[in-house]
């Protein structure tokens, strides 16, 4: 199926909602397995998260070419040496990355906004994503306002685009795991409120649904803990990524590489710089960008994750993303 033309479209990107764990769940979801048959299936780019896929989804270029290379990296700027890396989720200035498209639309004479919770309409993400677009804050508990400012957005202009930010579901698998029951409800939550926007919206809207990545739990046995073991903290000078993929940033990248392959062996992939571009990893990168990637990069090949003390948080989570699995990369698009 192709995404039928239309004046007038409403993308809702549901944080977390991967394929592969749709398929399995889709009995929850009514309404989204109603329209589950005639999805595309999209992979998404490298790293698996949030911050890099909505750059992604923001400017139609891959990470390597908007420079928002993972959930935490080097940037180079003064202002972040004293904490080392910069977390796009949570700056407040805007870096520098590719020209916004949605912008280029608003440039192009369709009206665009952003429906998104209050509390990200400030953030430096959000600047990153458009300086022209109309960015509305909402009430996540409050769905028919909710719906009702989708619906007002989708009739602005004589053509419009709205996006809409859903973030539960990644909340849910984070702190319970898509295996819960938490995970199972916020999937019924989130289905009961697309299928009221779907009846709410003129007929004449098209509605997009897709994802950022998906989400795997990861067992307690299969969690490195970096910064107790010696052998993988020799020579780095920062850690930045997240578990599932960590950038690390030192002046010995053979040295650490070897380390840390024998430590790991079959269980993960580490590369240097120079390797994981020359896989393609992250499209083609822009040189200004190069050194945002680590000096050496490591992805598990399967099941484990990767904690370091610099990301306290991350000892508390039971799903993860970031990594390479197709149950991480593969999202659904789901059009009606």
């Amino acid at each position: 199926m192709k995404i039928p033309e239309s004046g007038r479209y409403v993308l809702v990107l549901v944080d977390g909602l991967g394929w592969e764990i749709l398929v399995r769940a889709c009995i929850e979801a009514p309404y989204l397995s109603e329209i589950l048959g005639d999805a595309l299936t999209l992979e998404v780019g490298t790293p698996s998260t949030t911050c890099a896929s909505l750059m992604s989804l923001w400017t139609g270029v891959s990470t390597g070419t908007h420079g928002v290379l993972g959930f935490s990296f080097e940037t180079g700027l003064k202002s972040d040496r004293s904490r080392g890396v910069t977390t796009p989720l949570s700056i407040t200035k805007p870096l520098d990355t590719a020209p916004s498209y949605l912008d280029r639309l608003m440039d192009a004479g369709v009206c665009v906004s952003s429906v998104i919770p209050t509390e990200h309409v400030d953030s430096g993400l959000t600047r990153m994503s458009t300086t022209k677009a109309s960015v509305i804050g909402i009430d996540l508990e409050r769905q028919d306002s909710r719906i009702s400012s989708i619906v007002a957005a989708s009739r602005c202009g004589e053509k419009s685009v709205v996006y809409v930010y859903e973030p539960r579901l990644d909340h849910a698998g984070h702190g319970h795991g898509v295996a819960s029951k938490t995970w199972i409800q916020a999937l019924r939550d989130i289905d009961d409120f697309l299928e009221n926007l779907r009846s709410s919206l003129d007929d004449d809207v098209c509605l997009l649904i897709t994802g950022d990545h998906g989400m795997i739990d990861i067992a307690r046995e299969n969690r490195i803990y970096i910064d107790s073991q010696s052998t993988l903290t020799q020579d780095l000078r920062l850690v930045g990524g997240e578990a599932r993929f960590r950038h690390l940033y030192t002046h010995q990248p053979l040295a650490v590489q070897t380390r840390w392959t024998r430590y790991l062996g079959d269980e993960a992939q580490v590369l240097t710089r120079e390797e994981a571009v020359s896989l393609g990893l992250f499209g083609e990168v822009r040189p200004e960008y190069l050194s945002r990637i680590g000096d050496v990069v490591v992805i598990p090949t399967g099941g484990q994750a990767y904690l370091c003390n610099k990301f306290p948080g991350e000892f508390s989570l039971v799903g993860f993303h970031g990594g390479l699995t197709s149950v991480e990369k593969m999202v659904p698009l789901l059009i009606d």
